[in-house]
């Protein structure tokens, strides 16, 4: 699970921390009996289910998302591309993320920095012990790597050879030269490079189509009639599917860009109570948008990790968006330690008791400081029973525009 993820000199964001920290001292009462998650609970660690980020538009709401998308890039494919920084702020050369988590019990702090030239710093280290660590392409730290088969030299081989450049500069990351190629010289690495790759969620649709099952359509049926959409069951497109699945395995340059909508059909009741079958595309852009976004909560919260999905609320009524966020809570749907953050503007949710001071926060932006992040918990004397939605929009916690025509 992800304790806080902090990035450095990317679009908006000049220097401002995730956390994914439960900070409301004593847990609720009854919480454990309680349907809905205050946190998650993993060792002596209590951690938030999700974070809700609301803020004015064009404030960096969206940079945090693309943050982590860049970042998971960054570990499989080196810095090409990867580069992005705050051109209104160039103070910096370098832009950096750091990501805490918290992986069999055991906490993590990798970070990354780099320019568009190369990478001037990676280092990962396990409680308060540095497992590696690489400064301006020499290796500085990696006792806890070295064996007898691969020793030191041996290390600054694999990093000269398969890391860097022509001009001897690492453009790849060490982390996932060690934790994929040789995971055998430590365990560590291979398991924090695997929970990076296999455990970081962006959602999108080209998500679903990988994800589309017989098992996924008979949950998203039964969500899908508990949220009042007139649709009495959903079917795969099997031959379609195989057809698409075939083409992507046997030519990776043919433009797959089809929609998730193409391989599904959708069934209504007429006036006499007969089954009508409609192709998905023929539902509303309302409908198919929260059917994508349904599909991939479902599939993350079979497989844990954290999700990131931009505007959640978009195109979602209001009560729906509320029992949507509610089902990310809920601890019979939870149970594999599945963490949400989500960017939103609507804010009737603020008056619901379904997020907690912990797991809401508010983006601003200035000139000088970027785009950062504050939780509600931060801000004094505001607690879980208090009306957030109106003290929000009164302009109290900032993150509001403030628009006139």
């Amino acid at each position: 699970m992800f304790i806080s993820f902090r990035v450095e000199n990317f679009r908006s964001i000049v220097d401002t921390t995730i956390s994914m920290t439960y900070d409301e001292g004593k847990a609720p009462n009854g919480y454990k009996s309680s349907s809905r998650l205050p946190f998650l609970e993993q060792s002596k660690y209590r951690l938030i289910p999700c974070l809700a980020i609301y803020g004015a538009n064009a404030s960096g709401k969206s940079n945090i998302i693309r943050a982590f998308s860049v970042f998971v890039r960054l570990l499989k494919f080196g810095i090409q591309g990867a580069f992005d920084p705050n051109r209104l702020c160039p103070q910096k050369e370098t832009s950096a993320f750091e990501a805490q988590i918290l992986l069999d019990q055991s906490v993590y702090l990798y970070r990354i920095e780099y320019s568009d030239k190369g990478i001037v710093l990676e280092s990962l280290k396990k409680t308060d012990k540095t497992i590696f660590e690489i400064q301006k392409s020499n290796i500085v730290e990696s006792r806890a790597i070295i064996s007898e088969t691969y020793g030191e030299r041996q290390l600054k081989d694999f990093l000269r050879v398969e890391c860097s450049n022509k001009d001897g500069i690492q453009n790849r990351t060490f982390l996932n030269l060690i934790g994929e190629k040789y995971a055998g010289l430590n365990k560590d690495m291979a398991s924090v490079l695997e929970f990076f790759l296999s455990s970081v969620f962006i959602t999108s649709d080209d998500d679903i189509l990988e994800l589309l099952d017989s098992s996924l359509c008979d949950k998203l049926q039964t969500i899908i009639a508990q949220l009042d959409f007139g649709i009495q069951r959903i079917e795969i497109n099997q031959n379609k599917l195989l057809q698409r699945r075939n083409r992507q395995l046997h030519s990776l340059a043919y433009p797959l860009d089809d929609h998730f909508a193409e391989y599904l059909y959708s069934y209504h009741k007429d006036n006499q109570g007969k089954d009508i079958r409609f192709d998905f595309q023929e539902e509303s852009d309302g409908t198919q948008i929260a059917f994508g976004i349904l599909a991939n909560i479902l599939a993350a919260l079979d497989r844990g990790g954290i999700v990131l999905i931009d505007e959640l609320d978009r195109s979602l009524h209001s009560l729906v968006f509320q029992q949507v966020v509610a089902l990310i809570k809920d601890r019979r749907y939870n149970l594999n330690n599945t963490q949400f953050i989500f960017t939103a503007h609507n804010t009737d949710i603020l008056d619901s008791e379904i997020l907690r001071v912990s797991e809401v926060g508010f983006v601003n932006k200035t000139t000088k400081k970027g785009t950062t992040l504050q939780r509600l918990v931060e801000f004094d004397k505001v607690r879980n029973v208090a009306n957030f939605r109106k003290r929000y929009l009164s302009g109290e916690f900032a993150g509001i525009p403030f628009p006139y025509l």
